[in-house]
């Protein structure tokens, strides 16, 4: 079994690249690996709750962060810095996640096999 981390960077709001972690996230986790996810710079806006916007072009796809705990991807993170910069505050994201400072978040790196950027 390998550790591997996906590390996600962009916004929900203008890349399809939120989803397609997720369905790598999956995938992975469905074949025996080890997953964890952080989320860092943008991506944290990922982690709101998600509301229903007709003229939005993308889905929704952050509802189905919730399907993490039936593949045992049980490692999600955050970037502390990340969410205090854009003022949000953890207790409103839609899943439970860990928040890792800089120092956490380098020793995460370093435990990892992989480490994919999406």
């Amino acid at each position: 079994m390998r550790n591997i981390l996906l590390l996600q960077q962009h916004s929900p709001f203008n890349h399809s690249n939120g989803r397609e972690a997720l369905d790598m996230a999956l995938a992975l986790a469905a074949i025996e690996h080890s997953v964890s996810i952080l989320f860092c710079d943008d991506a944290v806006y990922q982690l709101l709750p998600t509301v229903d916007q007709p003229d939005f072009g993308l889905k929704p796809y952050p509802r189905s962060f919730k399907l993490f705990s039936l593949y045992d991807i049980e490692q999600v993170y955050a970037c502390l810095e990340s969410v205090t910069a854009r003022g949000l505050k953890p207790e409103l994201f839609s899943i439970n996640i860990t928040l890792l400072t800089r120092a956490d978040i380098a020793a995460l790196l370093s435990a990892q096999h992989q480490v994919i950027t999406i």
